[in-house]
């Protein structure tokens, strides 16, 4: 049981095991949360797999400060010279072949880098084999920083059948060129932004319907100051990130922590007026996403035993390195590796994974209020206990001030539903 107030001080309390929020009572003062036992799984279902990222080099054209190959990180990965070869991409869609879900409607292959497009060759050979074995229902995303999106390039995107392109870009100028410099430390937005407003003016159907933005920002400020200037260039109005990511905290560096308490309530605050305004754009779609997630959480009463839910437990998506090594996504490496394209999945390793994290699970989320929001995953095994548990009191306070402000909303619309009835 965890209580919390609004911001209007209301006094609500949520209810760890039905998934309720309700109003406090004094009652509900000597209830605490019990204690969930998590189990391990026995088996491991690859049989289900829709979305397979291919990683086709890890060359890259920009040196972005926060870049999981910048080597600030723990796994250490370091841009190199390194490509995938044919023949690890023959296995890669021999692989493909054995493992992808028969029953879904389309299989995704997301190209990936590095910067996915300095692979382009072996890209469009890559599209031609899997095209000869899935005809239409295969469709294809590239991930992208927009430097190499010239014109021959943009033509070329446009015959792909059933493409997504991907581009991340970080805001206006100023806030882009801080972190997403080329390999010299030159800023790259302005090459950018050119490329984009060629690719709508060329082909305004596909930009609008198949271009997407990725953001990538330090902190909730970041989001707000997004919100202020994404619609200043007109490559982007219009056009709002469909995925915002927040920088990995570093433990080492303060200026890299997460977001304290005021700095995340000042966000959501505004995120929620302008909701109510019904101003579309970053700040509403941010709302919408914490209402969505809320309202579509499991309402399944908890038991004293759970399942642990990983997606290395029944994996629907595939990160395949250069090397053709097998990760549950992109954001493994390392020891987290579950296997490789020419023998498939490694069971005892993977089995020893999902064990470590039931294990670390068990003794820092067993009484934990919070523990049907939060999102630790097994990314979370390249981090001491010490740095987890600092990790965890950020999470705690981002989810109650996201239930703080989804009672907020749900009050809102109670109140104006009475004053449409008058």
């Amino acid at each position: 049981m965890h209580k919390f107030s609004t911001s209007s001080g209301k006094q609500l309390w949520y209810d760890v095991i039905s998934n309720r929020i309700g109003i406090w009572t004094p009652e509900k003062d000597n209830e605490v949360s019990p204690v969930v036992h998590f189990k391990a799984p026995s088996t491991i279902d690859a049989s289900k797999i829709t979305m397979f990222t291919i990683e086709m080099t890890q060359q890259c054209n920009l040196r972005c400060t926060y870049c999981c190959y910048s080597g600030n990180y723990r796994d250490r990965r370091a841009h190199n010279t390194k490509e995938i070869s044919y023949d690890t991409l023959q296995k890669t869609v021999e692989y493909i072949q054995r493992h992808y879900d028969e029953s879904a409607e389309e299989i995704t292959i997301c190209f990936y880098g590095g910067e996915a497009l300095l692979a382009r060759k072996k890209i469009e050979w890559t599209i031609s084999e899997l095209r000869s074995i899935f005809k239409d229902k295969v469709r294809f995303s590239f991930s992208t920083n927009g430097l190499l999106l010239t014109e021959e390039v943009i033509d070329w995107l446009n015959n792909v059948q059933n493409a997504l392109v991907n581009v991340t870009i970080d805001g206006n100028k100023h806030m882009h060129d801080v972190h997403r410099q080329t390999v010299s430390g030159k800023g790259s937005y302005d090459i950018i932004i050119k490329n984009l407003r060629l690719f709508k003016s060329k082909y305004p159907d596909f930009y609008r319907e198949r271009v997407r933005f990725l953001s990538t920002v330090y902190s909730w400020n970041d989001v707000l100051k997004l919100a202020e200037v994404w619609d200043d260039e007109p490559a982007l109005e219009g056009h709002y990130p469909i995925h915002i990511s927040h920088i990995i905290p570093d433990f080492e560096d303060h200026s890299r922590r997460y977001d304290n308490w005021d700095v995340k309530n000042n966000f959501y605050r505004q995120a929620f007026e302008a909701y109510k305004r019904g101003k579309k754009g970053i700040l509403y779609g941010c709302f919408q996403k914490l209402i969505d997630i809320i309202d579509n959480r499991n309402y399944l009463k908890l038991s004293a035993e759970l399942n642990i839910h990983t997606c290395y437990q029944g994996l629907f998506s595939n990160f395949i390195n250069v090397d053709g090594d097998l990760y549950a996504c992109e954001k493994f490496c390392g020891e987290l590796k579950a296997g490789n394209v020419k023998c498939g999945i490694d069971e005892k390793c993977t089995f020893s994974l999902l064990q470590r994290f039931t294990e670390r699970k068990n003794h820092l989320c067993s009484s934990c209020w919070a523990q049907r929001f939060c999102r630790m995953c097994m990314t979370s095994l390249n981090y001491t206990e010490e740095e987890i548990k600092m990790m965890c009191d950020m999470e705690r306070d981002t989810i109650d001030l996201a239930l703080r402000y989804y009672c907020d909303y749900k009050d809102w619309i109670k109140s104006n539903n009475k004053e449409l009835k008058k």
